[in-house]
């Protein structure tokens, strides 16, 4: 299955034949069916070599319904090679199941009824790997160690562990709330992607609805995170020029980027380091927005925009009084009512403004901040639950119609709203809750953002098998949030502590480097 098979012959008591399999499901399966005999191993033999390693993984049981991650065996067919040795634990199984990602050219199968012997053998291939890789490693870690020892400096060994765990640590004018909602935001987001391929594969109604309810509060982190950055950036007293402020967002936000960018590509085979293969080509894909291989970065990309702007916004922002705060998100509510809603009546709305977009969005996390605001935090948190129930009929009703509801939408922007007024309107309750679980995870919650894809639907649903449609769709849907988030966090502590903030540490040697020289002048 998920292959588009032609040839001619049977592959059985070594006849003569060639069978060609071409890769057309994303979960290709090769299946050897009634062995019948003792098996220790198994010889591919092929008509011809492949042009890259194709990555090959083994299922073995006794039967097809007990196929596990833990009975497999995962290795790769070599480039260049005509063959490809793969050892089972030696037993008899009925049925072996061959995950052959790529396609090949087959004219036998060999079935070795003993012990497979594996006997050593350096290549000359290996030994060049070593030399280049080895002097690579070695550097690394000095690299790190290095960029560890700048950003340690002052601090005493434990006082800098914990920083790297969990932060800075916490200061009474620290707004302990917003830590709590980039934590909602990462769970949303991994939420809302682990639902939306499903809503179609639903095979009874409620679960169906299960899933439209767990996409439509899913979507609602895109606006959430940016109403986080425009509550911290707009609302930043702090004097700094133009260019400071570039630069040091360009650290905490577009090295990150950079960083995760190219990380995402390399695990999609589409770039390399050692030895350099594409590096330009990715370095311009990166100015042209998010890659095939990870959509979700126009979000990433839409804050950087909103950066930009941002210390002409604080200036705005910061010069008008609650009135006219009041006044600018009744306007940013009404231009997006009509761009959102005119065609449903024949006709679009002509006057396109920035404030129905997101930055309409970005300033809305700076008024939604202010004490004045507080005094409608009931009223919005009911709007929020009526716009939460229609988006979830509409869309339940026919996915056609789900840009009405979702997106930027006025309804999703009144969800978003509703959410962060629970969390602003309770400051003093969340001041009190300094969890260090949530410190660590909001720490790292930009980069469980940045790397979730890749998780969540190759290793999460590609490799585990988990998905939101398994374990009675609600045990399904949070295995698989909780399973990618942590394996996120993971992943997130050890690249942002050795390739990150290597990248940082250069960048900010550069910059200061740079001053000095301008001083100098």
């Amino acid at each position: 299955s998920g292959y588009d098979i032609q040839g001619i012959g049977s592959p059985e008591n070594n006849t003569e034949s060639e069978i060609t399999f071409k890769v057309t499901g994303d979960d290709p399966q090769f299946y050897l069916n009634d062995i019948g005999q003792q098996t220790g191993g198994i010889e591919l033999i092929f008509a011809k070599s492949c042009d890259k390693d194709i990555p090959v993984q083994v299922f073995y049981a006794d039967s097809p319904d007990k196929f596990k991650e833990k009975n497999s065996f995962t290795t790769d067919i070599k480039a260049g090679e005509t063959s490809c040795l793969i050892p089972v634990p030696i037993g008899e199984y009925n049925t072996i199941r061959l995950d052959i990602d790529g396609d090949f050219v087959l004219t036998d199968i060999n079935i070795c009824t003993d012990k497979m012997k594996v006997t050593p053998f350096i290549s000359g291939e290996t030994v060049k790997s070593c030399a280049i890789y080895f002097p690579v490693i070695i550097i690394s870690i000095l690299l790190i160690f290095w960029a560890h020892s700048v950003r340690a400096k002052g601090m005493t060994g434990k006082a800098y562990a914990k920083t790297v765990f969990l932060g800075k640590e916490i200061t009474p004018d620290h707004d302990l709330s917003l830590d709590y909602l980039r934590v909602l935001a990462a769970v949303l987001v991994i939420l809302a992607h682990s639902c939306s391929p499903m809503v179609e594969e639903a095979d009874a109604p409620w679960k169906r609805l299960l899933l439209v309810t767990g996409l439509t509060i899913g979507l609602c982190c895109n606006l959430i995170y940016c109403m986080i950055s425009g509550t911290l950036l707009l609302s930043s007293k702090k004097e700094e020029k133009v260019s400071d402020f570039y630069i040091r967002r360009a650290s905490r936000v577009i090295i990150p980027l950079i960083s995760y960018y190219l990380l995402l590509l390399l695990l999609n085979n589409e770039v390399n380091f050692i030895p350099p293969k594409h590096l330009w080509d990715s370095f311009k894909r990166i100015m042209t927005g998010a890659p095939d291989a990870a959509p979700h970065l126009w979000l990433i990309y839409t804050i950087v925009a909103l950066y930009i702007a941002t210390p002409f916004f604080r200036v705005m922002v910061q010069h008008l009084g609650n009135k006219m705060l009041l006044s600018l998100a009744a306007v940013i509510f009404v231009v997006n009512l009509c761009t959102n809603y005119m065609p449903l009546f024949g006709m679009n709305f002509g006057f396109t403004n920035f404030l129905a977009g997101w930055d309409g969005v970005f300033l809305l996390g700076y008024i939604m901040a202010q004490p004045n605001v507080r005094k409608y935090d009931k009223k919005l948190m009911i709007t929020g639950v009526i716009s939460f129930v229609a988006a979830i009929a509409v869309v339940f009703n026919d996915a056609a119609n789900m840009n009405y509801v979702y997106n930027n939408a006025p309804t999703m922007i009144l969800m978003s709203c509703g959410i962060y007024a629970i969390f602003m309107r309770h400051k003093e309750w969340f001041a009190t809750k300094a969890n260090l679980i949530i410190r660590l995870c909001s720490k790292y919650s930009y980069a469980i953002i940045l790397i979730h894809w890749y998780v969540l639907f190759v290793i999460v649903q590609g490799k585990l098998h988990v998905t939101a449609m398994r374990f009675g769709c609600i045990g399904g849907i949070v295995a698989t949030v909780a399973l990618t988030f942590a394996i996120c966090l993971g992943i997130g502590l050890i690249y942002d502590n050795t390739v990150v903030i290597i990248a940082n540490v250069i960048f900010e040697k550069i910059v200061s480097l740079f001053k000095r020289n301008n001083l100098k002048s």
